[in-house]
């Protein structure tokens, strides 16, 4: 579209003159058409620019963060396998991770295993789904006592701090229904992943990811349609 404008606009340009003089204007009216075509021109060109240079940078997040979440759920899906050991788990996540430096290095202490443990169970069953679901219900869900869990897990000993927690796994599954569902509404995906309103789902998902929701599908969109092409 922006391209059919620009070729309209220089087209326009090219035939300024001939026109000008077959329609009897003076070389001064003559120069003012020619001067805002001109600019209409440069314009186009720019907005144009622009909005190649934002769809580009749009797409390039979007595939980085596709992979990322991909990477997570490789990782949660391992550490949450109790049957398979620590060092089952080092040599599997080295090869499937093998050019990052997130692998897993050496024995994990308690609080680090629980956090793990309970993450990759978080992501598994997803009981943040429930709009109610914050601090303590998560200790509930984790089957130990609040004295436990602040042992465990320090930095959730303030439940407003947890709830941040929360919010980011419910933003992450958010993220991922867009990149898989593009045809759900957002009241689905509100409904789905346990926000109470559109505003908490906004507000979580722009602190997790640093753009919106509409800003996230929309490159989402722009990946898919590269695709069919």
């Amino acid at each position: 579209m922006m391209k059919k404008r620009i070729v309209s606009s220089v087209s326009m340009l090219l035939l300024a003159t001939p026109f000008c003089y077959a329609n009897g204007y003076t070389l001064s009216d003559a120069n003012h058409i020619i001067v805002i075509l001109v600019f209409i021109v440069v314009v186009l060109i720019v907005m144009g620019a622009f909005s190649i240079h934002y769809n580009r940078i749009v797409s390039q997040r979007n595939e980085q963060l596709r992979r990322i979440l991909t990477a997570l759920d490789d990782y949660r899906a391992i550490v949450g396998d109790e049957v398979t050991s620590l060092d089952e788990q080092e040599k599997i996540l080295k090869d499937k991770l093998k050019k990052t430096r997130e692998a897993i290095e050496g024995q994990k202490d308690d609080k680090q295993n629980f956090f793990v443990k309970m993450d990759a169970r978080l992501n598994k069953e997803r009981p943040f789904a429930d709009p109610d679901f914050d601090h303590d219900a998560l200790v509930k869900f984790m089957g130990v006592t609040e004295e436990t869990f602040c042992k465990l897990v320090p930095r959730y000993k303030d439940p407003a701090r947890t709830l941040d927690y929360i919010n980011s796994l419910r933003a992450e599954y958010a993220a991922k229904l867009l990149m898989e569902h593009t045809d759900l509404s957002t009241d689905e995906i509100i409904s789905m992943c346990g926000f109470r309103n559109s505003a908490a789902y906004i507000s979580a998902f722009k602190f997790s990811f640093g753009i919106t929701p509409t800003e996230f599908q929309s490159g989402v969109n722009l990946m898919f349609k590269k695709k069919q092409n």
